[in-house]
């Protein structure tokens, strides 16, 4: 079972605390990638704001070197002393830049001045690359100061005349070179340490992609806990409970709601079913003892009655007899309605019986030829008449059918029975009897051309002891329409009438066709 905190939440409360939790991860998830985006940011801005602009820095102070180199050589060359003068002045100029893109690059593109940059090179494990770079710079710084050293000291020779100036350019070159050597050890250096903002801005981008792609998965293991924890606290439970109720729906009271221990809307449903059965189980054990009670009473109060009926029946018949001979028509009229009376309350209880009988049965199914039961029932009735003999004509497109035998027989028995005796007083009394298959069904009617209904008297037709004649007009004891419905709703079909008055009426029989579905139906009453 889950835990008790969790049990005593609502169904609303898991679903908010479940989104709650994809909620805070879908924000730690862009939290976390904005956060190494504005690393990443950070680290492309360094890389412009000093890997480009050293280079940059540091070949200017090489291209600065290889002028002076020319300038040198030009002032070696010219023994007049303005075109000297004005090499001398270039060289220092040069110098100056030099000096100016050398602090420059001190204070702005080395290691030591940037933080984060040396802290990233000392957990690389390459905090030397710095100590070489500053080494470096101060080598540059002094080559460039020996340059200048020497530039004055031509300078001062100059002044003085000197005529023997052939050692100068040798010591120069020889600095310069020395100083370019030292500025390309430094943009080498640079370059190196250029690969470990690389190696820096890889790693962070693999951390990032590692951080989004574990917050990503543990965003879909969140989801997946989720959906399998409502599948187990909730679809689960409601799926057995919709089977449970399915099974008390058709009528089985053996079927069990499991307990469910949780208190939240599953459990409260649970609870409520539980109850709910325990409520149908008692109800339907007092309205079965009530059933039996009132069968009892029906036969007890038939058969109690059926005795005095016996006895007016006989009575009123020998009363007949003797004043058979008598003038008196009134007392001959009074035996004969008493007689009849008898009679007709005889029939109707005799109906009666039949109906509460067949209410009680269960049914048992089977498939037979009903086009045999029909034409065996038309020619019985038809040996029967008397007077005008009605034209009856049997036309089914199939033959079998799956239901009780007997109760079917009295169906078709009761519907035929209704066409004869509401179509005999027509001129030529016409009955026919068809049928319809389906996909579903299999529909008997049988069509008659007696005296019809009106459309508005359609619910009365199947009702218990409903009539829509008097006895006077029409026999019957309002039964016979009523079994009819009831033989129907037992094999899971459907009845249903069609007529207008004077033009005859047409009755349905409907029934499942197939055994699987008539079993359904039957399992459900």
């Amino acid at each position: 079972m889950p835990p008790s905190w969790l049990s005593r939440l609502s169904i609303g409360k898991k679903l908010a605390l479940s989104f709650s939790l994809i909620l805070i991860l879908l924000i730690g998830s862009l939290s976390a990638s904005f956060f190494y985006l504005s690393r990443v940011n950070r680290y492309v801005e360094r890389h412009q704001r000093i890997t480009i602009p050293s280079v940059i820095s540091a070949s200017e102070m090489l291209r600065n070197l290889s002028d002076m180199q020319t300038h040198m050589h030009h002032f070696l060359e010219h023994q007049n002393t303005a075109e000297q003068t004005i090499s001398l002045k270039a060289i220092a100029e040069i110098e100056r830049r030099t000096f100016t893109a050398l602090d420059t690059y001190q204070a702005t593109h080395a290691a030591r001045t940037h933080p984060v940059l040396y802290a990233m090179l000392q957990q690389h494990g390459r905090g030397d690359l710095a100590d070489q770079e500053s080494q470096t710079i101060v080598a540059i710084a002094d080559g460039v100061s020996a340059l200048r050293t020497q530039r004055e000291d031509l300078e001062a020779a100059t002044r003085q005349r000197a005529k023997n100036l052939s050692n100068a350019e040798p010591v120069f070159e020889q600095t310069a070179t020395k100083t370019a050597n030292a500025i390309a050890s430094l943009i080498e250096l640079h370059r190196k340490i250029d690969a470990e903002m690389k190696i820096e801005g890889d790693r962070l981008v693999e951390q990032a992609r590692l951080i989004v792609i574990g917050i990503v998965g543990l965003l879909g293991l969140l989801v997946v806990s989720i959906y399998l924890m409502m599948k187990r606290l909730v679809a689960a439970p409601l799926k057995r409970l919709a089977a449970t109720a399915d099974r008390v729906a058709r009528h089985d009271l053996t079927a069990e709601f499991e307990p469910w221990l949780t208190r939240d809307e599953v459990g409260i449903l649970a609870n409520s079913l539980t109850t709910m059965l325990a409520n149908l189980r008692e109800r339907g054990t007092a309205l079965m003892r009530k059933t039996k009670e009132l069968e009892a009473f029906t036969y007890s109060i038939a058969h109690d009655l059926k005795g005095p009926l016996r006895e007016i029946e006989g009575f009123s018949s020998l009363l007949e007899k003797r004043f058979e001979e008598a003038e008196d028509l009134q007392v001959k009229h009074h035996i004969d309605v008493i007689r009849k009376s008898s009679l007709r309350l005889t029939h109707m209880i005799d109906a009666l019986l039949k109906y509460s009988r067949l209410e009680q049965q269960d049914l048992p199914r089977t498939r037979f030829n009903v086009l045999e039961m029909i034409s065996s029932l038309v020619i019985d009735r038809q040996s029967e008449l008397t007077g005008i003999t009605p034209q009856i004509k049997v036309d089914l497109p199939f033959t079998d059918l799956y239901g009780e035998p007997v109760s079917i027989r009295q169906a078709l028995v009761n519907l035929l029975d209704n066409a004869l005796k509401f179509s005999r007083h027509s001129l030529a009394p016409n009955i026919s009897i068809g049928g319809q298959q389906t996909s579903t069904e299999r529909i008997l009617w049988i069509q008659d051309n007696g005296i019809g209904f009106d459309a508005d008297q359609k619910k009365k037709l199947f009702g218990l002891f409903e009539r829509l004649h008097n006895a006077q007009e029409y026999e019957g004891t309002g039964v016979g329409l009523a079994i009819v419905k009831m033989v129907a709703g037992q094999h899971g079909g459907r009845v249903w009438a069609e007529s207008s008055p004077g033009k005859g009426s047409t009755f349905f029989l409907a029934f499942p066709d197939g055994q699987e579905t008539v079993s359904l139906h039957s399992g459900q009453r």
